[in-house]
């Protein structure tokens, strides 16, 4: 009560300075869901089943921010830096995923990496291998001041290692760990963190992306999250759906149809969605954030 005015202060400082304190999390119809990632105290858990599009949507809202000239940094423990990176090519600039990784004449390829070089922003991949083999909360901690990043995304968080371990916890505790210092992290650091994980068998469904309890090992990590989106590919392209937002609505489907070769998501209203945006809305910001960037 006698610090109401503290909240007052800042409530204006986010009315007059939003970017402060939001980060667009790439996809605009999500944004006019939940708001837009919080910079502090975010813990973003992506979860589905293997080859559904969560470390797509990951970097989907990596790219994104990088292109809105935040600092950025992943840590990728599944795959090679230069396929994380035609990853990003692909989003940034909509070049064939395919026509990069076997190497096929792509015209104008050369001319997009010497306009890439021009920015000074970085976005930075590390692996395991850069961690001595053994990623902690404590080693992000450093990797993120050192790097001054505004937002951190790690591509599997089952490949943390639980500084607080004692014999005996089992994954599920461990995870728990891990989370609660994630969030301990995106709290001091003012950043959003967000993480990938993997559904249970469970999370197989016919009629709808996986839930909360589909989460592999971790009723914790469900809890410690503030956010919790869970994927799914269906006809045409995509579901994202909203299974926990601490700071809003929950429960809402977004259907995109997804071009996973050219990294294009174009939001498709449909009948079980709850949210169906205006056309003003939509001619005022295009689904795709279109960055205004020639590169071919």
């Amino acid at each position: 009560i006698t610090d109401a005015n503290i909240r007052y202060e800042e409530w204006q400082e986010r009315k007059e300075n939003p970017e402060k304190y939001m980060l667009e999390t790439g996809f605009f119809e999500l944004d006019e869901v939940i708001g837009g990632y919080q910079c502090g105290e975010e813990l973003v858990v992506i979860f589905a089943r293997t080859g559904q599009g969560k470390t797509w949507v990951l970097m989907k809202s990596l790219q994104h921010n990088w292109s809105m000239g935040k600092r950025v940094g992943l840590i990728e423990p599944e795959m090679s830096v230069t396929k994380t990176a035609y990853r990003f090519d692909t989003l940034q600039s909509n070049i064939s995923n395919k026509g990069l990784m076997r190497g096929e004449d792509i015209p104008g390829y050369k001319r997009y990496i010497d306009n890439l070089k021009k920015h000074d922003n970085p976005f930075v991949v590390a692996t395991p291998k850069d961690f001595g083999g053994r990623v902690t909360v404590s080693k992000l901690r450093t990797f993120v001041e050192s790097n001054e990043l505004d937002i951190l995304g790690i591509d599997g968080i089952s490949y943390l290692r639980d500084e607080r371990y004692q014999r005996g916890d089992n994954m599920t505790t461990q995870l728990t760990h891990i989370s609660e210092d994630l969030m301990d992290l995106s709290i001091k650091l003012k950043i959003p963190v967000l993480v990938v994980s993997q559904s249970n068998r469970g999370g197989v469904k016919d009629d709808g992306t996986p839930d909360l309890e589909n989460i592999r090992d971790s009723d914790g990590l469900a809890f410690n999250a503030s956010l919790v989106l869970s994927t799914r590919q269906r006809d045409p392209g995509m579901e994202l759906s909203v299974k926990k937002n601490r700071n809003g609505v929950t429960g809402i489907n977004l259907v995109y149809a997804w071009d996973i070769d050219k990294g294009e998501f174009n939001y498709v209203p449909s009948d079980d969605s709850d949210y169906t945006p205006s056309d003003t809305e939509r001619q005022d910001k295009p689904s795709d954030y279109s960055d205004g960037t020639e590169v071919f």
